[in-house]
């Protein structure tokens, strides 16, 4: 038996010891309510906007390990600063706060943090929602924990910084408050393919590019909330530069042609690259930018949402059958609260959470983790080209079917770092090494995703929730 079959046994048997643990010292994973929706209705939008840059005094005093590629790399120079942004969207006297970050993800037990220390702020602006969007930058500071030494068992975390990350998503949820106008919000998308690449086989993408646009009445500065699905990994895996990647030139771009606010969201990004411009990792960057950034200042199809707003937070518990995720937060690598489990295989579950807003007709789901085209808007191939080799209908349905609108709005690595989630007839592990080695599918094709997945419980738990939701919201 090789090393990696042996981490593979000894991390599973981890896994399973730790949810007997908590069974034992009587740890109970209770029923989770069921969370109403919250309607806010008034004569128009008032909404309000702020950024802050989030980086240390020095970058060179000591090591921040780079998230999103390999462990045990460090970050070494600054190409551009990490930035934090917030959006107020209300009506009337009440209203929700939409927080974009540059980094790799945050997980739900962090997001709670800031949500603690908004109390105050939340009861005196009757904010009804805080959510924080990641952008997932495989150029940023490790945020999560993965990416630092786990053969010391060092998290990728850095304390100092991570307390100014959370002081950060604080100040600019308040400040966006603070700076609020009423104006008319717009909804508007195009397509833009050249800016997306699909590595894995089957390919399935999804190229819409949408934008959120507040119009102030006092005709000052334009919101503009961007989604598109592209993982912001164009720098690549010997970068030791400082980036937001790709967000970065799309938000130079838009504002060297027109002044303006802008905050970028991720949409289903599994397995979904920037588009494959050039060999020069840099420009490739740059051009990926520049090329959403063109597109949005295209758009033509705008049109005037009414300003009433629907929002429903409802949490779950997501089984964890991925026993190095499991280990590592077992050693306090990253942060998450366990509850025993009766689902999977090692009978542990992280909780987490997914909110529905509905804006006018546009509805949005913030959605944890990583999910893949196939999984929100469908798209799955059959048995003779799957990875199992079976069929659509051990498949859940797609989320956009659930909904029951083709236009669903996505915003991914939204209040919770899960990982990838894959449908399960494309889902394949390592027959002796699951989430240690790459597995290998029916068609020989090397599967890499599924190690950083919660498990192939994953798109069914999300599926039943979503589900479950839209039953309070319709």
């Amino acid at each position: 038996m090789g090393i990696n079959e042996i981490a593979a046994v000894a991390v599973r048997k981890i896994g399973i010891a730790a949810g007997k643990k908590m069974r034992r010292k009587g740890i109970k994973a209770d029923p989770l309510p069921k969370t109403e929706p919250t309607i806010i209705k008034g004569e128009s939008f008032v909404s309000g906007y702020a950024v802050k840059e989030v980086m240390p005094k020095s970058i060179t005093e000591k090591k921040y390990w780079i998230a999103g590629h390999g462990m045990g790399n460090t970050i070494d120079r600054v190409h551009d600063p990490i930035t934090v942004s917030a959006m107020w969207l209300g009506t009337g006297d009440s209203g929700i706060v939409q927080i974009c970050a540059d980094i790799i993800g945050l997980t739900n037990f962090e997001v709670n943090i800031v949500r603690d220390s908004l109390k105050e702020f939340s009861e005196k602006a009757n904010c009804k929602s805080i959510n924080i969007s990641c952008s997932h930058t495989h150029a940023g500071f490790d945020t999560v924990g993965y990416w630092g030494q786990l053969y010391k068992l060092q998290t990728g975390k850095d304390q100092e910084y991570m307390d100014l990350l959370l002081k950060s998503l604080k100040e600019v949820a308040i400040e966006a408050y603070e700076n609020r106008k009423s104006g008319k919000l717009y909804v508007g998308s195009i397509s833009v393919p050249e800016a997306q690449l699909d590595k894995r086989e089957p390919v399935n993408l999804h190229d819409t590019l949408t934008r959120i646009r507040f119009v102030p009445d006092d005709g000052s500065t334009e919101t503009w909330l961007m989604n598109f699905g592209a993982h912001p990994n164009t720098l690549g895996g010997s970068n030791h530069d400082c980036s937001a990647d790709y967000p970065y030139w799309l938000r130079k771009t838009i504002n060297d042609s027109k002044t303006t606010n802008v905050m970028f969201s991720v949409s289903a990004i599994g397995a979904v690259d920037p588009g494959d411009f050039c060999e020069d990792k840099l420009e490739r960057t740059r051009i990926q930018g520049e090329t959403l950034a063109k597109a949005a200042l295209e758009i033509s199809n705008d049109r005037e949402l009414k300003p009433e707003i629907t929002v429903l937070c409802q949490k779950y518990y997501a089984p964890v059958d991925n026993g190095l995720l499991a280990l590592m937060v077992t050693i306090g690598a990253c942060s998450a609260q366990r509850y025993p489990c009766d689902r999977g295989d090692l009978g542990i579950a992280l909780q987490t959470e997914i909110t529905y807003i509905r804006i006018d007709d546009l509805q949005i789901l913030l959605l944890p983790g990583e999910p893949f085209p196939e999984v929100v808007y469908g798209g799955a191939v059959e048995a003779d080209k799957s990875a199992t080799g079976k069929g659509t209908e051990i498949n859940p349905p797609a989320l956009v079917d659930v909904v029951g609108d083709k236009n669903l709005v996505v915003f991914c690595v939204t209040n919770d770092m899960t990982g990838y989630c894959v449908v399960p007839n494309d889902y394949t592990l390592h027959e002796t090494q699951a989430y240690i080695e790459q597995g290998t599918d029916v068609n020989g094709r090397r599967h890499y995703h599924e190690t950083n997945s919660l498990g192939y419980l994953t798109n069914e738990v999300i599926v039943e929730t979503v589900k479950d939701i839209m039953t309070r919201v319709k």
